[in-house]
Parts: structure tokens; sequence; C-alpha cells
């Protein structure tokens, strides 16, 4: 996006790594271990001198450092940041970048960062550390990351200048440091996916299916998204128990909310209705696939919405009870999506359609992580949910690029 072409990448997650190859298929992908991998020897078979690339970008796994973690200072992926710099040594690019979490400043007291830092200045760059917020962006969610950026041309470039400013928060600081630039509002869920909500989602093994757009984009940023693109393609979102789906169907605002309220106190529903509330539309879990648990819970829920005479309270109590309390988060159409993760990939109750009873599909975490629909996702919906809760937002990443590029063309 920020006009670089990639010639080579190092990738040790087999499936990240053909995600990477049919998106860029022209550079050379390798899955070898880091450590085990001579930066010299890749060097050669690139047929490159030194100092002849422009820029070096690695993202050293970040679970020991992030704060949803152990934070464990013995975790051996925390050294790996040393193996990045084996190949800046080794290439001598006229700049890096280092992108992880932002739990990295604060690791081990700071002597983490410090260490990156003195690396870094000991192989001769000049570095800048960037702590930034991904909706300042244009991306539709709130993400903070950081960013290391070392050059050898001179002072490292300042961050390209934020875009995007929240309402709340910390943008009267944004406003004073680049004051007299216009910025729009930051960039929202209903901005990002408000034109898939009549699209039938698909189940989990039908996520390689595409399907045609129903309607047309409702937003600037839906634009940029689709692209040229005709179809969609991962619109598929996990099943959900109908234990779970009742659950939300009663947080559900409004009169349908209310009029379940009183047939549950009163007569009681009919099996018909209670189907479909629990079923939704092509929404729900095969039974035939669950725990004998959540089984005999579903049935036993089924019957106390038959026989009525039960109050809400203690419907949700049954509900409730074995660990469903704080399970669900509904993403707002009028605020960025809190922080897409990688645990997506086995639970999506973070992340709850702000007005279908259903979590977000493939398709819907991707345009909140900033992915253009014409991005490929082959696999599994699994490693679709994994790999885009690992990702770097795309429009972010294009921000750092051109910071790049600004400051390479000041010199050249």
């Amino acid at each position: 996006m920020a006009g670089f072409d990639c010639l080579w990448a190092n990738e040790i997650d087999k499936f990240a790594s053909v995600t990477f190859s049919q998106n860029f298929p022209a550079a050379v992908i390798n899955t070898d271990d880091i450590k085990t991998l001579c930066a010299a020897d890749i060097r050669n078979q690139l047929d490159l001198a030194v100092g002849e690339i422009d820029l070096v970008v690695g993202g050293p796994p970040c679970q020991g450092f992030s704060t949803y973690g152990q934070r464990d200072s013995f975790d051996p992926r925390n050294q790996l940041y040393r193996n990045f710099f084996d190949f800046v040594k080794e290439f001598r690019p006229k700049c890096f970048v280092m992108e992880n979490v932002a739990g990295l400043l604060s690791m081990s007291g700071g002597a983490v960062i410090e260490d990156v830092l003195s690396v870094a200045r000991g192989l001769g760059y000049n570095t800048h550390v960037h702590s930034v917020r991904a909706e300042q962006f244009g991306v539709p969610q709130r993400r903070r990351r950081v960013f290391i950026i070392g050059s050898t041309l001179g002072p490292p470039p300042l961050f390209v200048p934020a875009e995007f400013v929240d309402a709340g928060g910390a943008s009267g600081e944004v406003a004073d440091l680049f004051s007299g630039l216009r910025m729009s509002k930051v960039r929202t869920v209903k901005d990002a996916i408000s034109d898939l909500l009549l699209c039938e989602t698909l189940p989990p093994a039908s996520t390689s299916q595409s399907m045609a757009y129903r309607g047309s984009a409702e937003s600037e940023y839906q634009v940029l998204m689709r692209g040229d693109m005709a179809e969609i393609t991962h619109h598929s979102a996990k099943r959900m128990l109908g234990v779970r789906r009742l659950r939300l169907a009663l947080l559900r605002p409004g009169d349908y909310g209310e009029q379940l309220r009183n047939r549950i106190q009163g007569d009681g529903l009919p099996y018909g209705a209670i189907d479909e509330i629990l079923m939704g539309h092509a929404g729900a879990r095969d039974l035939k696939g669950c725990r004998r648990q959540d089984v005999e819970k579903e049935i036993k829920l089924r019957e106390m919405l038959h026989e009525g005479r039960h109050s809400v309270d203690e419907v949700m109590l049954f509900i409730d009870h074995g660990g469903f309390k704080n399970k669900y988060r509904k993403l707002s159409w009028d605020e960025p999506s809190h922080t897409l993760v990688a645990h997506m990939a086995r639970d999506c109750s973070d992340f709850v359609h702000p007005e279908l009873d259903r979590f977000i599909s493939v398709r819907e975490a991707a345009r909140l992580q900033s992915f253009p629909d014409d991005f490929k996702l082959p696999g599994s919906q699994f490693q679709q949910f994994k790999q885009l809760g690992n990702a770097v937002p795309p429009l972010l990443a294009r921000a750092v690029g051109f910071s790049i590029v600004e400051h390479l063309k000041a010199w050249f």
C-alpha cells in the first residue's frame, strides 16, 4: 500500500505462510525457525549487496510481552528480536521497522526495550519508538501497537501525523501535537460492516465460499474495502448454542425483548417459536457435535421456555450457570471495535454483532482490521480468525510505510 516490493519473508507458521504466499506471490517465503537461518546465505541467494535494500520489517512474537498473557520473562520467544537484528546487521538496510505490542515497553521494568534500542544503536541506527493507536490512522478498531523505526540516514522519521481523531480520550493531545491539521472522527463499526448486514453468514466449514454483495457500499471506507470485487468471501461466523442465543435475545433492546420476557413469565412459548429463537437463521450449532452437558442444558431450557411461569431472572440464572454470565460483549455501531485477538479462533463471544444475534464473521473481522475484501484467507475458519487477530492492520502499516518513503525521499 505504501509502494514497497517484498523480496523475501520468514514465517514459521505454515498456515500463515500459505496466506502470505497467496497474497504476495512474487516474494520468496521461508518457513524455517529463524534461529536456524544464516542471514548472509540468504543475502547471497538474493544476490543483494550490503546496504542495497531500503527496508527490513519484522514482528517478533508478542505472546511473552502481551498484557493479555502471563508475561513470562523466561519465554524463549522474547529473545527472537535479536535474530531479527541479525538480518538488519547483515543486510544493512537504510531503515528498519520492528513492531510489537505495547507491553514490550514495560516488560522486565523496561529492560527489554532498552536492550532493543541498545542493539540498534550498536549497529549504527538512529532510532525512535512510536506508541500509536490504530483508530487514529483510519482503522475502525481500538488497537495500540509499538513501532521501533531505525535509520542510517540521519534522525529516524517522525511518524506520519494521525488522520483521525477520537472525540473522547487523547484527542486533545493529538490536536496539540499536530495543530493546524484537519482530522476526521474515527471510523466506526458501522462505517466498516453495515453493508454486510443483509448477507447471510455461512457455517464455518463453508468459509471459502463466495456470495454476491447484497446492497451497495454505505461509507467511503466500504468503497475502499470493496475495491473492484463483485463478490464477498469468508463471510462465515461461528455457530453458538441455543442457550447463548437466548441470552443475546433477552439482552436485545426494544419490543422483541419485552415480548419475549412477557411470554416467559406468562403462558410460555410454542416449540416453533423456541426453535426460531434458539436456532436463529442457520446460526446455531448442531447439538450432535456438542458436549453431553451442553445438550442436556439446552433440552432443559426448551422445557422452561415452553412451560412458562418462570421469571426472567430464573431463566437468566439457569443460562448463566456454568460460566456464560460474562461471555458476551456486543460491538457498538457508533464506536470502533475493541481490539481483535487471536483467541477469536476459539471463541468469538467477545465480538457479538451490534444488531444481529450472532458473532462477527471472518470477513467482518477482516474489515475491522482494514484488510480489503480482495485479500485472500486460505485455510480453515480457525486459522483465518487466528491470523486476523495476530495481524498488523494494513492501514496502520501503510502509515508506517509512508513515513519511511518520505524519509527516504528526503535523502535521495
